[in-house]
Formats: structure tokens, sequence, C-alpha cells
């Protein structure tokens, strides 16, 4: 075995950082690129012990057994019962995973330089209490590994880690052929989302799910699933208990066979879950309908259809949900992914095109747009297409205000219409010298003033120093930024003055 190009790079900037000085580092990969295996790599060659967090009972047992696996060594358990660490008498291993809740309890068991380095799994959750307890028991180097960096309640991870060691995004995992390809297809629903609460960044769980068990609207979400579904091993995110039990028993009624869909949820234990889970990887369950149970370290590479069964809001907690389908399978040649918009929803639901996070918003909305209707047409639309589309898109049009800002008088922007002002009155003088001589200097053309009264040169010279005395930008500033497209009508000097600087930087004419 042997590490991918980028876990190397990702190997070689966390040793940097440790070297460094830094003694919290992060590194974010998306879902199917690796991460244990990183770290496993990183406990194998630490020259002292090694802990791993993971906060539930399925992330310990599969570190566990994936660290053990590549380091071809015994991995000790903190979980429950299990007391590999804190066991009175017994041996220490080198590498111990531990569930974040257990080892809180038994800190006290622990001295504080038990371990050289600590390794944060799912590192999004390290601003929680039980994590920062810890993590500040420890007098050790610490390193988290996530694929959603931007937590769903805001919480700066910066509170917690002092070094981003290195970031490999999704469209980059995806243009290497490390991840499948995603493609959208989005299903218009009926669902009204009138008086739903939000709570904590998210909908109210038991708002939606007054809404969501109806008949119609479950009818509304099974039907796609099945008819898209073909032979995609498939994974739907339900809202809340209920509804995910209440849409497995829907599906099962309309495909006509018992079992073709099951669901599972936090109230089943783990020994009722792992029979359940075996008979979906072999294929006897061609549909699990879960509740938030399996969005994070849920490894089913088969899985070729997620289905996002429910409104969602909170961008972290969606990539998540679709990362259960990102790996590469035999025979798999995407992802698709079935989002459920409602008509009538009041806040901006994340979609399929959100997981690329490193793209602009705009590009996305337009990605959306692209998606929307391809799928009302009846065809799903591969991401990176579409993306590549609303790029094209967004760069014409960005082009063509660019065009017409440059044809645009930089002047008139600023409210001064020099066709006005050309025209002089037969009667008085002419404008003075000294009033050309302030106009030129203000960036004015004195050629188109030279027939202005003095008067109105009195006047437009006033204009230009009520405009310097409110320290909004120079005529001077106006024509030179509208040569480069940029609107210099609501721009106070300063503004102009950094925004000159940094194109003259660039070296744009």
């Amino acid at each position: 075995m042997s590490l991918r190009p980028y876990q190397v790079a990702a190997l070689e900037a966390v040793r940097a950082a440790f070297r460094a000085r830094h003694r919290r580092v992060l590194v974010v990969m998306p879902t199917g690129t690796g991460k244990t295996v990183l770290f496993a790599e990183v406990a194998r060659l630490a020259k002292g012990p090694v802990l791993v967090l993971a906060h539930r009972q399925e992330l310990v047992e599969q570190a566990r057994a994936k660290i053990a696996a590549w380091c071809d060594d015994v991995v000790a358990v903190e979980m429950a019962d299990r007391r590999d660490l804190t066991r009175a008498g017994g041996g220490r291993a080198k590498i111990t995973v531990a569930s974040v809740q257990s080892l809180r309890r038994r800190l006290h068991h622990v001295p504080r330089d038990a371990f050289k380095i600590v390794v944060v799994d799912e590192a999004h959750h390290a601003t929680a209490d039980s994590y920062r307890a810890l993590l500040e028991h420890f007098d050790t180097w610490v390193l988290g590994v996530t694929a959603t960096p931007d937590r769903a309640d805001r919480a700066s991870l910066a509170e917690v880690f002092d070094e981003l060691a290195y970031e490999y995004d999704l469209r980059h995992a995806i243009a290497d052929g490390w991840l499948a390809p995603i493609r959208s297809f989005v299903v218009q629903t009926q669902v009204d989302l009138t008086g739903v609460r939000r709570v904590a960044g998210e909908y109210s769980t038991p708002d939606l799910e007054r809404i969501l068990v109806r008949d119609l609207h479950l009818a509304e979400v099974a039907q796609p699933i099945l008819r898209e579904r073909g032979e995609r091993p498939t994974i739907a995110f339900a809202a809340s208990v209920a509804h995910a039990r209440a849409l497995a028993r829907v599906l099962n009624e309309l495909a006509g066979e018992r079992g073709y869909a099951v669901s599972l949820d936090g109230t089943a234990s783990l020994e009722r879950r792992a029979p359940v889970l075996e008979r979906f990887r072999r294929g006897a369950h061609k549909v699990l309908v879960n509740c938030a149970l399996f969005t994070e370290g849920f490894d089913v590479p088969e899985i070729a259809l997620v289905a996002i069964a429910r409104p969602v809001l909170s961008r972290p907690f969606y990539a998540q949900m679709v990362g259960r389908g990102t790996r590469l399978a035999p025979r798999k040649p995407d992802l698709l992914v079935l989002d459920f918009v409602p008509a009538n929803a009041r806040h901006s639901l994340v979609q399929a095109a959100d997981v690329f996070c490193d793209e602009r918003p705009e590009v996305v909305e337009r990605a959306k747009q692209l998606a929307a209707a391809a799928s009302a047409e009846g065809a799903s639309i591969a991401l990176e297409q579409a993306l590549e589309l609303a790029r094209q898109a967004q760069e014409a049009q960005e082009a063509d205000v660019t065009y017409q800002l440059r044809r645009r008088d930089p002047f008139a922007a600023l409210g001064i219409d020099l066709s006005i002002v050309r025209a002089r009155h037969r009667d008085g003088d002419r404008a003075s010298a000294a009033q050309l001589a302030y106009f030129k200097k203000a960036g004015l053309p004195t050629d188109a003033l030279q027939d202005l009264s003095a008067a109105q040169a009195e006047r437009l010279r006033e204009e230009l120093l009520e405009r310097k005395a409110v320290g909004l930008c120079t005529p001077k500033q106006a024509k030179l930024l509208a040569a480069h497209g940029i609107d210099p009508e609501h721009l106070y000097y300063d503004e102009a003055r950094e925004l000159l600087r940094e194109l003259k930087t660039r070296g744009a004419k």
C-alpha cells in the first residue's frame, strides 16, 4: 500500500507545520479521499504514542480497523466497556482510538503527557466543549482532519487550530480521478414551508416532520427515487426518525417489494444496525433511508445515488450527505444527487452545486438554474458541465458590463454632464484661465470646456469642491477606473486610490 500524491503532499505539509512549531494544525480533504489513511501514516511515523479521537461508536471502530491494517499493528480502544488505555495495570499500545465522550469521563486516569500527537477525526466538531476539554488536558501536538471546515453554527475552527496545513478541494479530487463525478437532478415539490421555524441554522425538525410525513409529500419524493435509481445503490436522508420510517414504508409499497427500502436511525443499537448495513452492502436492500445517522464515516463506495429528501440550509451538513456517494467503485460511472426543492422555500436551500464551495456564488446560482432547467426536461446534468456553462455565461455578462462601462462617460457617472455645461451663454465672460487650469488639474478635458461662461465654470468648480469635501473620488480617478471597466459612481477617494494601486501592481494597462 502506498499514499496517493495528494496524501504525500498533505503528510509533508503536516510535518512542515509541526517543524515550524505550530502546535495545532488542520488538514481539509473531501470525503472519500483517505483522511484516515493520512493520519494512520502520521501515527505510524510518530516517535511516540498517538491518540485518535472520534465522536461515534462506528467511527471509533472504523478508524481502529483501518489504522491497524495500515500500520500492521495492534490499536487500543477506549470506549464504553473497552478500557485498553485506562485499565489499571494494562500495557500501552502505540496507537489508541477513543470515543470523545468516554475519554472525557476518564481523563483523571490519563497523564497530560501520555501522547506525542492527538488526532481529531471529523475536526469540524472540535469547537465543542467536550473536544476542547480533551485538547486542553493534553500537552501535545494536535492534527485535525475534516471534509467540511465551514461549520453549520459558524463557530470558527481558528479558535482551536492555529494553522491550515493543507487543503485539497472536491473539484481537484474529481478532476484527478480520485472521486466520482457528480450529476444533479432537481425535483420541484409542493411542500409548503410557510411557518416552518429555523433552529440553529436549520429548519426545525418537528416543524418539517409534520409536513414531510404526509402521503402527498412522501409520494413526490419516493416516485423520483424509484424512477431515477435504476441499479444504483441508494441512500436517502430524511428530516426525522418518523420521516425516515414513513419514506421507507412508501418506497416499499410503490416498489411492491418488502425490504426494498429500510430505515435506520440513532435509536437502533450498533448490534441491530450492523446486519441491516451488511444486507444493504450486499444489495438485499436497495435504498437505505436514515435520519442524520450516516452523514459521517459511513463507507459504502458502491452508493451511486444520494437523495436529499429534506430541505437543507447548511452547506457543511449537505456536503457530508453528498460525500456518502462520492467514492469510486467498479461499474460506477458517477454519483447522481436528487435534490427535492419546495416551491416556496423562504431561504436559499443548499443544492448539489453548492458542494463546490471554491466556486463564485453567482456562478453556483447559474449552475443551479441550469440543473433545474435540465431536470424540468427529465434529464440530469453533470455538475462540472453546469458549472462550466455557468462560468462562461457569467464571464460573457461581465465582459459586456465592462464594455458598457468603458463606453460610458466617466464624468456623467459622477453627476458631471459635460454635454450640458459645454454650451456657453452668449452674454457674460468666458471661463478664466485659472478656472480652466483647475479643471485640468482635476482631470477634466479642458478642450471640452473652453466655451463655458465664467458663471458656468464657477458652478462646476463648486461641484468639484463639494465632491472633494465629502471625500468622493476625483474625475481623474473616475476616468482611469472606467477605462478598466470599473464603475466609479459611488467610490470614495481612498477606495479609488487603492483600486488604482492594485491595478498598477497587477500590471493592468
